[in-house]
C-alpha cells in the first residue's frame, strides 16, 4: 500500500503488487450530523396528522400504536418496543434499533459493546437534563416547553416513519444547515476545487476521489493539487512498526491547515503484519490470544500518534494489513484486528482496516454475522480500475452505509499543476478524519448481556446469561470455540428458559448474544474465557487387589497439568497421591490405596464402596465428586497394550472393564473443536467380538464409550486364568453434520487393550 521509491532498499515497504484488505463494522450507519432545536410549534405543521386524528382501532389496523408521555402523543409501528425509563434505569438508550424511550436516560446504562449506527428511533425525556447527547447520523431535537419535554428523533432509511410519528411534513436535511455538498461526478469535484474551500470535519463521510502517498506531500504541493487535481482525500501514515517512509511534513500544523483547506484525511497505521508475511515485515504472533494483545497495544499506540497530530476522538484510524496467505495466518490476523477495533472504540475512535480484497478483506467478510467486533469501515485494495466502492469480494449489503474505501489503482505518478507525486488512487464513500475531535464512538465497555460460566465437577459447563433492564430480548444465542477469533454457534435458547444452560461442550471461550423477536442482535457479551477447572469423569473407580486405583481426570483448556488427589470415606481420608502430571486431554490420576480398602470394597453392599474424591490442579482449581470403588482381580501375564491417538479423539486407558452383564466401556476424550459422534468397535484377530453403541461426546468432554461383548468373547474372558483378555479397540468419530474439506473426514483412534471383568 505504501509507495516506496526504492523497494530494493526498503524490503519492508508495504506497497506491494499484492493488495491488502480491511475490515469494518457491519451495518454501521454514517451520515452528516444534524442536531437542531426548534419550537414544538413546528410539529403542528400538519394539524391532526398525529394519532389523535384517527381512532385507536384504525391505528391498530394500520399496524400502528399510540404512545403517550406527559401529554405528548406519538404514533409509531406496533412492533416497536416502548421503554419507560424510571429512576436508576439501566436500559441502554440507543438509536440503532427501532424503539421509543420515555423518560430520562439513567446514569449507568447497560449498553452493548458494539452499539453503533442510526435508524428510526425516538426519545421523549424531561426537558431538564434529559437531552440525548447524540450526534452523527440524521437527527433532530424539538423542545416542547408546554409539556416540559425534549423530543429527540433519529432516522436512516425510512424518515417517513419519523414524520408520521411526529406529525410533520418534512425533516431537516444536511444541506438545509449548510453542510458541505457531496461531490460525486468528476465535474462536480473540479468545480468545487475552483471555489472556496469548505473545511473538512472530523469523522465526516466523504464520497469522491482520493490518493495515498508514502510520505505526506509538502504544504505547497498540497496547495497546487487543491487548485488543479480532482482529489479531495489524502491518506497519511501516522506511525506503526512497519511504516516505511519518514514524514518530515506531517505535523499537527500540516493536519490543521489541510483540514481547513478541505482535504479529508485517511490516517493509516502500519503496524505488525500477518505471520509468515512476504514483505519481510515485523510479524504478529501466530497465537491468536497473543496477537489480540498486540492488536490492543497497536491501537493504543495509533491513538497516541493521532492525538499528537491533532486528530482527536471521533475520527477513524485505518490499520494497514498487507497481503498474507489465508488459512494458517487468518486466526491470528482476525484476533489482532478484533482487538484493534475494540480498543479504538474504547478510546472513542472509529476503526478501519485496509487489506487485499482476496485475502484480508475476504477473511473479514467471512466473519460477518458471527460474534466478531467488525471495523466501522473497510479499505478494499483491488486494483481493478473501477472508480467505485463496489467489489466482487464484498457482498453489496456488507459495509453498505457509507463504510467503504477502494484503492483501485496501484503505484503510479500523477502530475497536477507541474507537481508530480507518486501515489495510489482511491475512491471513497466512507469515514475520513480532520483536525480536532468529532462524535465519540460508543465506549460502553460494560458488556451487555453478561455471561457467567461455571465448570461442573463432571466436565460439563453451566452458562447463565443476564441483561437486566433489556426488555427487548426474546432469546439468547450462544457461541463457543478454542479462541476468541474462532467462535461458532452452539444453541439458541428462549430468554424465558430456565438457566443455567447445561452443556457437555467444554470450550475455552464462550459468548452470548441477545436477540429480539425478529432475530436481530441487540447486544453481545464478547468472548468470555472459561475459568480454570479440573474435572472427574465417570461414576465408578476400579481398585485392584494390590490397591492400585486410577481416577479419570482432566484439566480442560490447560493442556497437560499437575494434579494431586485424595480419597475419603466420610470424613476419613483413605489416601492421598503425590503431585502428578496428566497428559493433554486428561488421563488417570493414580492413588495408592491400602489392601484394607480393597477388602472393604469386596464386602460392601453390591461390591460398591461409596467414597468422595478430591482433585486439586496446579492452577488452584479443585473438584470433589462422589464415586463408587469397584474391586477387581487380575493375574498372570497381561496382554499387549498400546494406544494410537487420533487428531480429534484420544483413548485414555488401555484397560477396559467389563461387567458381569457383559457390558464394558472405553475411556475416550473428544479433543476436536466440535462434538464427537463416536463409536467404539472391539475386535480380536480381525473379528468383531462386541456390539458397539454410538454416543456423542461434547467438545473437550471425556466419557466411557459402551459396548456389549458377544457370547463367545464373554465366555473366553470368564474362562481366562488371569481375568484378562486381549482385544483391539477402534474409536471412530464421525464428522459433524455439514462439515466440508478436512473437517469432513472421520477421525479414528486405536488401542490394544486388556479386557478385565468385574462384578
Amino acid at each position: 500500500m505504501t509507495v516506496c521509491p526504492q523497494p530494493s532498499v526498503l524490503p519492508c515497504c508495504l506497497h506491494s503488487a499484492v493488495i491488502d484488505s480491511r475490515v469494518t463494522q457491519t451495518s454501521v450507519i454514517r451520515s452528516v450530523t444534524v442536531t437542531i432545536l426548534v419550537a414544538l410549534a413546528a410539529l403542528a405543521l400538519v394539524p391532526g396528522r398525529a394519532f389523535a386524528s384517527g381512532t385507536r382501532a384504525a391505528a391498530a389496523r394500520a399496524g400502528l400504536k399510540a404512545v403517550s408521555y406527559r401529554g405528548v402523543r406519538l404514533t409509531v409501528p406496533s412492533a416497536w418496543p416502548v421503554f419507560r425509563l424510571g429512576a436508576g434505569s439501566s436500559v441502554c438508550v440507543r438509536f440503532n434499533r427501532h424503539a421509543v424511550y420515555l423518560g430520562r436516560p439513567g446514569n449507568q446504562q447497560s449498553c452493548p459493546m458494539q452499539a453503533a449506527g442510526r435508524t428510526e428511533a425516538i426519545l421523549v425525556a424531561p426537558r431538564a437534563g434529559g437531552a440525548a447527547g447524540i450526534s452523527g447520523g440524521d437527527a433532530a431535537s424539538w423542545v416542547d416547553a408546554a409539556h416540559g419535554v425534549e423530543i429527540t428523533a433519529t432516522w436512516n432509511r425510512d424518515p417517513a416513519v419519523i414524520r408520521r410519528a411526529l406529525g410533520v411534513r418534512s425533516l431537516p436535511a444536511a444541506t438545509d444547515l449548510g453542510a458541505p455538498p457531496v461531490a460525486r461526478s468528476s465535474g462536480g469535484r473540479r468545480a468545487r476545487a475552483a471555489g472556496a474551500a469548505i473545511a473538512a470535519a472530523p469523522g465526516q463521510v466523504y464520497t469522491g476521489l482520493g490518493f495515498d502517498a508514502c510520505a505526506a506531500p509538502s504544504s505547497s504541493a498540497m496547495a497546487t493539487w487543491t487548485a488543479s487535481s480532482p482529489f479531495r482525500a489524502v491518506g497519511i501514515y501516522i506511525g506503526g512498526a512497519d511504516a516505511a517512509c519518514a514524514q518530515p511534513n506531517l505535523t499537527a500544523a500540516w493536519v490543521s491547515a489541510e483540514s481547513a483547506a478541505g482535504w479529508h484525511l485517511i490516517p493509516t497505521y502500519v503496524g505488525l503484519q500477518a505471520p509468515g508475511n512476504g514483505c519481510g515485515c515485523a510479524a504478529m504472533s501466530s497465537t491468536p490470544v497473543t496477537a489480540a494483545t498486540q492488536g490492543t497495544a497497536a491501537a493504543q499506540d495509533a491513538v497516541a500518534h493521532a492525538q499528537a497530530l491533532g486528530i482527536g476522538a471521533g475520527n477513524p484510524i485505518y490499520y494497514d494489513m498487507e497481503n498474507y496467505t489465508r488459512g494458517s495466518a487468518s486466526a491470528a490476523v482476525l484476533a489482532f484486528e478484533q482487538a484493534w477495533t475494540d480498543q479504538l472504540h474504547a478510546d472513542g475512535y472509529r476503526s478501519g482496516i485496509y487489506g487485499n480484497a482476496s485475502t484480508g478483506i475476504t477473511d473479514l467478510v467471512s466473519e460477518v454475522g458471527k460474534p466478531f467486533a467488525e471495523p466501522d469501515d473497510i479499505w478494499i485494495a483491488d486494483w481493478n480500475g473501477s472508480e467505485s466502492t463496489s467489489d466482487t469480494y464484498v457482498p453489496a449489503t456488507y459495509w453498505a452505509e457509507h463504510q467503504r474505501l477502494h484503492q483501485y489503482r496501484g503505484g503510479h505518478t500523477d502530475d497536477y499543476g507541474g507537481v508530480k507525486i507518486s501515489i495510489d488512487t482511491d475512491y471513497l464513500d466512507g469515514s475520513t478524519a480532520a483536525y480536532g475531535s468529532g462524535t465519540l464512538v460508543s465506549t460502553s465497555i460494560a458488556q451487555a448481556p453478561t455471561l457467567t460460566i461455571r465448570p461442573q465437577p463432571g466436565g460439563a459447563v453451566n452458562l447463565t446469561p443476564s441483561w437486566p433492564g433489556e426488555a427487548g430480548v426474546t432469546s439468547y444465542q450462544f457461541f463457543g470455540g478454542g479462541s476468541p477469533a474462532a467462535l461458532t454457534p452452539i444453541e439458541t435458547v428462549s430468554a424465558a428458559a430456565k438457566f443455567p444452560l447445561k452443556l457437555k461442550d467444554n470450550y475455552s471461550y464462550f459468548q452470548v448474544e441477545g436477540l429480539n423477536a425478529a432475530g436481530q442482535i441487540l447486544g453481545s457479551s464478547g468472548p468470555v474465557a472459561t475459568p480454570s477447572s479440573v474435572a472427574i469423569f465417570g461414576n465408578s473407580g476400579f481398585i485392584s487387589s494390590s490397591g492400585a486405583f486410577g481416577i479419570p481426570v482432566a484439566c480442560p483448556h490447560a493442556g497437560s497439568c499437575d494434579v494431586q488427589a485424595a480419597v475419603y470415606e466420610g470424613r476419613k481420608r483413605l489416601a492421598q497421591s503425590v503431585s502428578e502430571e496428566l497428559p493433554i486431554a486428561g488421563g488417570l490420576a493414580r492413588v495408592p490405596l491400602a489392601r484394607s480398602v480393597y477388602t472393604a470394597a469386596e464386602h460392601a453392599p453390591g461390591r460398591r464402596l461409596p467414597v468422595s474424591v478430591s482433585v486439586t490442579s496446579s492452577s488452584g482449581a479443585k473438584v470433589t465428586r462422589s464415586l463408587n470403588l469397584v474391586p477387581f482381580t487380575t493375574g498372570g501375564r497381561a496382554p499387549a497394550r498400546r494406544i494410537w491417538h487420533g487428531h480429534g479423539v484420544r483413548i485414555l486407558a488401555a484397560t477396559s472393564f467389563v461387567s458381569n452383564g457383559w457390558v464394558g466401556g472405553v475411556l475416550v476424550a473428544c479433543t476436536a473443536g466440535s462434538p464427537c459422534v463416536t463409536t467404539a468397535s472391539v475386535t480380536r484377530s480381525g473379528l468383531a467380538i462386541a456390539k458397539p453403541r454410538t454416543q456423542t461426546l461434547g467438545a473437550g468432554e471425556i466419557g466411557y464409550l459402551p459396548f456389549t461383548l458377544n457370547a463367545s468373547a464373554h465366555a473366553r474372558l470368564r474362562a481366562s486364568a488371569g481375568n484378562q483378555y486381549g482385544a483391539r479397540v477402534t474409536v471412530t468419530a464421525a464428522p459433524a453434520p455439514g462439515a466440508v474439506g478436512l473437517t469432513a473426514r472421520a477421525e479414528t483412534a486405536t488401542a490394544l487393550v486388556s479386557l478385565v471383568g468385574f462384578r
